[in-house]
């Protein structure tokens, strides 16, 4: 379980979080939405340890994140890629790669079932046709689908997914969320998705974090009030369009 009690975080003078109290359960499958400017990503580095809050804490396990973090198995995939594209190197490459960049040589090969295993997973998001293709070679849509595919490849017990469709196309887009959730139930995975797409992720999500500088709701995708929500987070003006099969006016829409 993740504990966030009464979370704080002022800087610069200016309030960014504001008394967060909530719980993330174990295997859940958490969005985090909210505008520009609103936290979410302060929040999820509160949460990894990589800033401290001005005030209250966040326990995971009843552990700090950074106990939790040096004996469990986190991913984070963040906005901006630690990634050099232009190393030359290829896709299969950089998945064997552990984060820390250590000891990949010529001289030092890859065991095989490592290799099997991360073609496993480049075949799950589609882009096992171009495990040898060179990094410098690959469109926006493409890395970001193989960083997707590193963070699965660790087999972590939380996922931390900072916006991570932004250069995705429509198509793979809901497919990235029915991976999620099909790792979730298999590996009981505890997933935070940081996103603005609250019509999509409703779909797939166990449950929504409204977060606009202070917590508006932490409630299941049926429960929530769209119209309050929209006027809390985005202005009175905005409205919320949710997905669902059926849909036929949007790219979300099955046929039977």
């Amino acid at each position: 379980m993740i504990e966030f009690r009464n979370v704080s975080l002022i800087f610069d003078k200016k309030i960014v979080l504001n008394g967060i109290d909530t719980t993330i359960k174990k295997g859940e499958f958490v969005s985090i939405i909210g505008p520009n400017g609103a936290g979410k990503t302060s929040l999820i580095k509160i949460l990894l340890g990589l800033i401290k809050p001005t005030k209250g804490i966040v326990l995971i396990e009843g552990l700090t994140p950074k106990e939790y973090i040096s004996k469990h198995k986190v991913s984070y995939l963040p906005q901006q890629t630690s990634i050099n594209w232009s190393m030359p190197l290829r896709v299969i490459d950089i998945m064997l790669i552990e984060e820390n960049l250590r000891a990949f040589t010529v001289f030092k090969k890859p065991k095989k079932h490592l290799i099997q295993k991360a073609r496993q997973v480049l075949d799950l998001f589609g882009i096992l046709d171009i495990e040898n293709k060179y990094l410098k070679e690959l469109s926006g849509g493409q890395k970001q689908r193989v960083e997707l595919g590193r963070c699965l490849l660790k087999d972590p017990e939380i996922l931390v997914l900072d916006e991570p469709n932004t250069a995705l196309d429509t198509v793979f887009n809901e497919k990235m969320y029915n991976i999620l959730v099909e790792e979730k139930l298999k590996n009981n995975i505890t997933i935070i998705l940081v996103s603005h797409d609250i019509g999509a992720v409703s779909r797939f999500v166990d449950r929504i974090m409204c977060l606009n500088i202070k917590l508006h709701c932490s409630e299941k995708p049926e429960n929530i009030d769209y119209v309050k929500l929209a006027s809390a987070l985005y202005g009175s003006t905005t409205n919320i369009v949710i997905h669902k099969n059926g849909c036929r006016s949007c790219q979300f829409y099955k046929t039977q």
